[in-house]
C-alpha cells in the first residue's frame, strides 16, 4: 500500500500544509496535532474524522447506505486502499474547448499581459513565490498571522490591476500553501454580507472585505463571517484575515485559530503598472504573427541540423518569435515564445541555467550544444534540454551539430522527424498576447467541478463505477480539442477526488501496451487499450491486467475497465 495525497493537494502529492498555532473553533468536526514547539493546531475536516487505519476507513465506507441505497466506492484521497468490490460511485469524463487551453494547476503559474486579464484558476495551492516575482509582481503586505490587519494595510496594495493574496507556513517557505488571484477593484471592494462572498471572474475565486470583520476568499460564495469565515465545507479552499480588529488570524485553508500565530505569514502581492508579456505560448496562430508585421526568416523540418549561420538570417529586426509546428501546413504553433533579438543572439555557456528575456521566457544559446527556451531558468543541456518537469513548456533544437531535433514541448526525440517544423519569425515590436495557461497540470486532486463549467467544459460521460464502460461511451466525448477525465465519490459531490486534463486526440487514441502509458501535454500519462482498460497515471509505468493494478504512486492512478462486462476498477488508492 502507499500513502495517498491529502485533500487540497496538487500534482506530485504535495499537500496543503494544515499545521498552525493553537486553534479554537466550535461546531465543526475537528482534530488536533501537537507541533514541535508544544502548541497545537486544529485541522477541520470536510466531512468527519479522517480514518487513520484501513479498518477505520472500511467502517466509514460501509457504515450505512445513502438515501439511494448506494455505497460510495471512493471516499476521499488521503486514505489507504480497501477492497470495495460491487460498491458504487460516480465517474465523469468531461470534454470541451474550455478556451482551448488546459489550466495549469501543477504550479498555477499566472500568465498575464497588458491585455488586463488573468486566468480563472480559482483557489491555488503550493504556488511558487518565485513565479510572482518573475512575473513582476511586487510584495505590498507581509506579516505574521498574529498581526492586526487593517483597511490601511489593504489600501497600500490598491491601485494596481491585479492582486495575489495568500498564506505561507513560515517566512522561509518558498510556496504559498493557499492563495488566489483577483482583479484589484473586485478584491478590495467593501462587502457587507456575512454569508456571501462575491465572484471575481478574472481570478476565479469568491472574495469578501467586510470592514470591522474580515477579509478573504473561498472557492464558493458561501461564507460565515463571525467575524472571520469559520465555514467547514471545503475548508481547504478558504482563507480569512480578521480586519480592523485588535486581533490577528484567522485561517489558512483547514488550519484555523491562527490569531496569535507568529510563524504563518499573511502576504499580498500587487501587479506592476505594466504587466509582463506572456512567456511560453501554446496553439499560437501563425496568422496573428503575420498581422503584427512579423516576417518568416527560418523554416525547416525538425530533421534539419540547425546552425548558428541559420539563426543569423533572423538578425535584422528587434524581436523574434521562435516556435514549433506539428507540420509544415499547420496553422498554429504547438509551442513558441517571443524574445528580444539581441538576447536571442547572445551566447550562453551554462548547461543548467537559462536567462529570462523581456518576452517572458527563459532562453539559452550554447554553440555546439543547443538553442531553445523554457518557462523557468532550470534546464539540463546534454546536449539538448532533456528535463522532464514542465515538459510542455520546453523547446530545444540541437545547434551546430550534424543532427536535427530535439524537442517541442513533451514531444521529444525529433532528431530525424520529417513532419514537425522549426520556425522563426522576426518583427519590429514585442506584441502583447492573450494569456495562456501552461498545459502541464498532471494528476489533480479535489478539483472543483464548477471550475470546469466556468471554463465552458461540457459533460459527455457520467456513470457509476459499476457501469461497464465501452469504446462507444468514449467516442461520445470525441470532437473537442481538450478533455477532462475524473472520479467523484458520489453523484452529489462537487469535487473530483482525482482527475486529469489532456488533448482529446491523445487521450482517446488507441494504445496496445500493457506496461506503458503515454505522456500528453496535460502532464499525465494515458492509455486506452480496447478490451482491457482506459485511464491515466503520473508516470509511464502501468500494469494492465486488465486494469492498471500497479501500487507505486497509487494515489495518482485512475482506471476504467473497457469493453468488458465489468465496471470499476480504481480511483486513486481505492480499487475493486
Amino acid at each position: 500500500m502507499c500513502k495517498a495525497a491529502s485533500i487540497g493537494t496538487l500534482d506530485g502529492g504535495s499537500t496543503v500544509p494544515r499545521n498552525g498555532a493553537t486553534a479554537q473553533q466550535a461546531g465543526n468536526s475537528e482534530t488536533t496535532s501537537v507541533k514541535s514547539d508544544g502548541t497545537t493546531a486544529m485541522k477541520l475536516s470536510d466531512t468527519a474524522k479522517r480514518p487513520s487505519t484501513l479498518e477505520e476507513l472500511v467502517k466509514q465506507v460501509f457504515a450505512s447506505d445513502d438515501t439511494t441505497g448506494r455505497k460510495p466506492k471512493l471516499v476521499t484521497v488521503g486514505n489507504t486502499a480497501a477492497d470495495l468490490t460491487a460498491a458504487h460511485t460516480d465517474t465523469a469524463v468531461i470534454s470541451g474547448d474550455g478556451g482551448s487551453t488546459i489550466p495549469n494547476l501543477q504550479e498555477n503559474e499566472m500568465k498575464t499581459t497588458s491585455t488586463a486579464s488573468v486566468p480563472s484558476t480559482g483557489v491555488v495551492y503550493n504556488y511558487l513565490e518565485s513565479t510572482l516575482v518573475q512575473k513582476g509582481f511586487v510584495k505590498c503586505y507581509d506579516q505574521p498571522y498574529s498581526h492586526y490587519t487593517s483597511s490601511a494595510d489593504l489600501n497600500a496594495c490598491a491601485g494596481s490591476e491585479f492582486i495575489f493574496s495568500g498564506a505561507k507556513s513560515s517566512s522561509n517557505a518558498n510556496v504559498f500553501s493557499i492563495g488566489a488571484f483577483g482583479a484589484s477593484v473586485n478584491v478590495f471592494k467593501n462587502t457587507y454580507s456575512t454569508s456571501q462572498a462575491y465572484y471575481d471572474a478574472v481570478g476565479g475565486a469568491y472574495w469578501y472585505r467586510y470592514p470591522g470583520r474580515s477579509f478573504g476568499f473561498a472557492s464558493s460564495s458561501s461564507v460565515n463571517l463571525n467575524s472571520c469565515d469559520y465555514n467547514n465545507p471545503d475548508c481547504s479552499h478558504r482563507l480569512c484575515f480578521h480586519l480592523d480588529q485588535q486581533i490577528g488570524g484567522y485561517r489558512a485553508g483547514c488550519t484555523v485559530g491562527l490569531n496569535g500565530d507568529s510563524t504563518w505569514r499573511k502576504v499580498i502581492y500587487k501587479s506592476p503598472a505594466s504587466l509582463p508579456t506572456c512567456g511560453v505560448q501554446y496553439d499560437y496562430k501563425e496568422s496573428d504573427l503575420i498581422q503584427k508585421g512579423y516576417v518568416k526568416c527560418y523554416e525547416q523540418l525538425y530533421s534539419h541540423a540547425t546552425s548558428s549561420v541559420s539563426l543569423a538570417t533572423c538578425s535584422g529586426s528587434e524581436y523574434v518569435f521562435v516556435g514549433a509546428k506539428k507540420s509544415m501546413g499547420a496553422s498554429s504553433f504547438a509551442i513558441g515564445a517571443f524574445g528580444v533579438t539581441s538576447n536571442f543572439f547572445k551566447n550562453t555557456n551554462e548547461q543548467t541555467k537559462a536567462v529570462l528575456d523581456a518576452g517572458g521566457a527563459y532562453w539559452y544559446r550554447y554553440p555546439g550544444w543547443s538553442f531553445g527556451f523554457a518557462s523557468s531558468s532550470t534546464v539540463n543541456l546534454n546536449s539538448c534540454d532533456y528535463i522532464n518537469p514542465d515538459c510542455a513548456s520546453r523547446m530545444c533544437w540541437h545547434l551546430d551539430q550534424n543532427v536535427g531535433g530535439y524537442r517541442a514541448g513533451c514531444t521529444v526525440g525529433l532528431n530525424s522527424d520529417s513532419t514537425w517544423t522549426k520556425v522563426i519569425y522576426s518583427g519590429k515590436n514585442l506584441p502583447t498576447c492573450s494569456p495562456v495557461a501552461v498545459p502541464s497540470c498532471g494528476v489533480l486532486f479535489s478539483y472543483p467541478e464548477n471550475a470546469l463549467i466556468q471554463k465552458s467544459f461540457t459533460k459527455c460521460y457520467d456513470q457509476p463505477y459499476s457501469h461497464a464502460t465501452t469504446s462507444a461511451d468514449l467516442a461520445n466525448c470525441m470532437g473537442s480539442s481538450l478533455i477532462f477525465v475524473g472520479a467523484k465519490s458520489s453523484a452529489g459531490s462537487n469535487t473530483f477526488a482525482l482527475g486529469a486534463f489532456g488533448v482529446s486526440s491523445n487521450v482517446l487514441k488507441t494504445t496496445s501496451s500493457a506496461t506503458q502509458a503515454y505522456i500528453d501535454d496535460g502532464g499525465a500519462y494515458w492509455y486506452r487499450y480496447p478490451g482491457r482498460s482506459f485511464g491515466f497515471a503520473s508516470s509511464s509505468n502501468i500494469n494492465l491486467n486488465s486494469c492498471d493494478y500497479n501500487n507505486p504512486d497509487c494515489s495518482h492512478r485512475l482506471c476504467f475497465h473497457l469493453d468488458q462486462n465489468v465496471g470499476g476498477y480504481r480511483a486513486g488508492v481505492l480499487w475493486g
